[in-house]
């Protein structure tokens, strides 16, 4: 090529994606995590058919929807209602199919009249409640969503989960895209890790999301390490190491504990030492329950309590005291040390794991849920007023 047009340079093959490999059972819920560039919106391509794969093979059984680009289809002068028709029978949907649905199908997106409006009126958000509405106007046997439910309101995102978590219950396989760990935990069984193109780690939501975060809080000069402490637990680490969180302790009446009592308070005591100069040490943790579920995080950049120009070589302890108002159950405790509030960012040290608990409740009324809101009741009993 470059003998016939002097100046153009052979194009090189990159392999978006390399040696992927898995299984998704049938109503089973896949997370699907990593960098932007990692891989997740071609592979989802492939799954769907939208792009052919230069090597292997998919196998899907069952009718397949997607939202995979935000109002992908829709051309932007014809109304909602003429696009669903449109973009409905590309999808293999049948015209009885889309006729039956369609009145719940408008309900569900509430946009009201602009549902009749050209779709070039519409804000990102009315795009994704026409869009979500549509993927879902017939229950599927395999859905799939790339990070949709980030755009619009805080409702719609309720109602599309609800939509999400009532299909799962009647066997509808999911394949899920998102950033957010809470999405994540809350709607799937399984995630798998790309970074790179390749399959890093398959396996439980909550371990896939810390190893994930990790990841992104790793700098070009952090480690990101995996092992296991005295208790036979795995943590993961990364950071630059400019500073260690050397102990860190739950106590109570200043003696270590491992099992609280509802309502009682403790300190979480985290023992820091500068291993180089830091201009601004941010400490923070995040308590999970057992599903990585979080609960509660803080930090000291939130409460105004940033300690500035530290030298190297000094320690600083951090008592964090407050009431065990949790549900039972076993919670763990991630901790940071950071420059910023975000710990993804000037990332010194961050622990998963770095710490197990559990909570009992023997002095409390029973209750339901994960956290002691410790009520006051007052009933009053009316007497009824002779006639």
């Amino acid at each position: 090529m470059s003998c016939l047009f002097p100046g153009i340079k052979p194009t090189k093959k990159v392999d978006v994606l390399q040696d992927i490999s898995f299984t998704i059972a049938p109503g089973e819920a896949l997370g699907i995590v990593g960098h932007n560039g990692a891989g997740k919106s071609t592979l989802l391509k492939i799954i769907t058919g939208t792009l052919a794969p230069s090597t292997g093979i998919v196998r899907l059984e069952g009718r397949i929807f997607a939202i995979l680009e935000l109002g992908m289809g829709f051309n932007h002068e014809l109304t909602a209602r003429e696009n669903v028709m449109h973009v409905s029978g590309l999808m293999g949907i049948s015209q009885a199919e889309i006729l039956q649905v369609l009145p719940e199908l408008e309900a569900f997106a509430e946009i009201g009249s602009y549902f009749d409006q050209p779709m070039r009126q519409y804000s990102s958000g009315m795009h994704m409640r026409v869009a979500f509405a549509l993927a879902t106007a017939i229950r599927p046997d395999i859905l799939i969503v790339d990070e949709a439910l980030s755009v619009g309101d805080a409702y719609f995102q309720h109602k599309s989960f609800e939509r999400i978590r009532k299909f799962r219950a009647q066997g509808t396989t999911l394949l899920f895209v998102s950033h957010d760990k809470a999405a994540i935990l809350a709607l799937c069984d399984r995630a798998i890790l790309l970074n790179q193109g390749k399959l890093l780690m398959d396996g439980q939501p909550s371990a896939v999301m810390d190893y994930y975060n990790a990841l992104v809080a790793e700098k070009e000069s952090a480690t990101l390490v995996q092992h296991v402490n005295e208790k036979g637990q795995a943590v993961t680490r990364s950071g630059t190491g400019e500073a260690e969180m050397l102990m860190l302790q739950l106590l109570h009446e200043q003696k270590s504990v491992e099992i609280v009592e509802v309502g009682l308070t403790v300190i979480l005591r985290a023992t820091v030492r500068c291993h180089q100069p830091i201009p601004c040490l941010i400490v923070g943790y995040m308590i999970k329950d057992r599903l990585g579920q979080p609960i509660f995080g803080i930090n000291t950049h939130l409460t105004e309590q940033s300690m500035t120009d530290l030298r190297a070589g000094e320690t600083l302890t951090f008592d964090f005291a407050f009431p065990a108002n949790l549900g039972p159950g076993s919670y763990s405790v991630s901790t940071s040390l950071s420059s910023t509030e975000n710990h993804l960012t000037d990332n010194y040290e961050w622990r998963d794991l770095a710490m197990v608990f559990t909570v009992v409740n023997t002095t409390q009324a029973h209750f339901a849920g994960c956290a002691w809101i410790e009520p006051k009741i007052t009933i009053t009993k009316n007497l009824r007023e002779p006639s």
